[in-house]
């Protein structure tokens, strides 16, 4: 694959990065030690100031956080993306990035342009910048945008603390970052004390993730894992693994489950900010996520079998149909056995019918001209 990253990404390096990586035990420790100095609670000078009701703006002059992607979140937010493998989440935040560094829609949702950063933990970098070229071509771009930036840590560091400080050090140089995505978090090393089910734990990593957008109130995107076994009957925000933390901090949750249909999802939200976004669906077709409004968000895959394949209900439905009239019932029964669901039978009656492929009548239905137009 030919190199294309020159144009559109901006590699972090720091030999602060490389001492640690190559340090022995007690040049770790003093490195350590300053990144947690670094990270304290700031100065009173640097918090916000304590504003009296009567300083309160009209609600019509209130400046609101816009939002990044429609309905589904504002600059500023936490989101935490909860997922089991294999459900295209690395494709799904390649393309929520391009379309950001863009302003293109994602999932049929608008989004503002805006500087993006992605930080990956996971993905070597020839990886993640091949994937991010296919997503970017797939959209139509000749090469990933500019304002597009990675930061691929995998097998460098995962220390936390230190990645918070070389990025604090690198911010002068960037564009001011709306949006900063860290992807997974379970890989970051915050010690031998750390305990993912420790609520106290836990709290202490996301406070200090946000460190890394704080200073610019950039949206911070995280990634996790959900829990093993059938989640299928607990609520979408409790399926994250680890701590209930993961749940209760973050201000928008994206929780991914497989659909019944094979190479299909659901997304379903929670948010505090803001009215809570309807579940639905989408479909990876590498490179890209497509949303599927055809598809039932309730659906979901039954834990231990593999996905179905899908059907094609309109034709199926056609083909379905005998050269004679038959009732809607019957009609239906034969679908059904195809694994057709009332839902798309109907919906596909409907086309058909619309477009005079059958004939309906007081025997039932037939088809018209043996199911081709004219």
């Amino acid at each position: 694959m030919t190199d294309d990253s020159s144009n559109f990404t901006e590699y972090f390096t720091d030999a602060s990065v490389i001492r640690r990586i190559g340090s022995d035990d007690d040049n770790a420790d003093i490195v350590a030690e300053e990144a947690q100095t670094s990270s304290a609670t700031p100065p009173s000078s640097e918090l916000p100031p304590i504003v009296k009701g009567g300083d309160f703006p009209p609600l019509w002059e209130l400046e609101v956080r816009p939002f990044l992607i429609e309905n589904i979140l504002q600059r500023g937010d936490t989101c935490l993306i909860t997922s089991r493998p294999k459900l295209g989440k690395s494709f799904m935040l390649a393309n929520i990035g391009v379309s950001l560094a863009s302003g293109t829609p994602f999932l049929g949702r608008q989004t503002s342009l805006s500087n993006v950063l992605m930080i990956d933990l996971e993905l070597r970098r020839d990886v993640a910048m091949e994937r991010l070229i296919h997503v970017a071509n797939a959209k139509g771009f000749e090469k990933v945008p500019d304002n597009l930036h990675l930061w691929s840590l995998a097998r460098h560091t995962y220390d936390l603390d230190t990645i918070v400080e070389v990025l604090r050090s690198k911010l002068s140089e960037l564009p001011a970052m709306d949006f900063v995505c860290v992807d997974p978090i379970f890989v970051l090393d915050r010690g031998e004390s750390f305990d993912e089910n420790s609520a106290h734990s836990v709290t202490r990593l996301l406070t200090a993730l946000e460190q890394l957008t704080v200073e610019q109130d950039s949206a911070l995107m995280l990634v996790h894992h959900t829990r093993k076994g059938n989640l299928n009957n607990a609520e979408s925000m409790d399926r994250s693994s680890g701590s209930s933390a993961f749940s209760r901090y973050p201000s928008v949750i994206m929780n991914l489950s497989p659909h019944e249909v094979e190479d299909c999802a659901i997304i379903e939200f929670t948010t505090r900010n803001f009215k809570t976004p309807k579940p639905f669906c989408y479909q990876l077709d590498a490179p890209l996520v497509k949303e599927r409004p055809d598809l039932d968000p309730t659906k979901f895959r039954v834990y231990g079998r593999v996905g179905l394949e899908e059907t094609n209900a309109k034709e199926t439905a056609l083909n379905s149909l005998p050269n004679h009239a038959i009732d809607k019932q019957e009609w239906f029964a034969r679908c059904r056995s195809k694994g057709v669901s009332e839902q798309e039978f109907l919906q596909a009656i409907d086309e058909l019918v619309s477009k005079e492929l059958v004939h309906e009548n007081e025997v039932g239905y037939t088809k018209v001209n043996g199911g081709h137009h004219e």
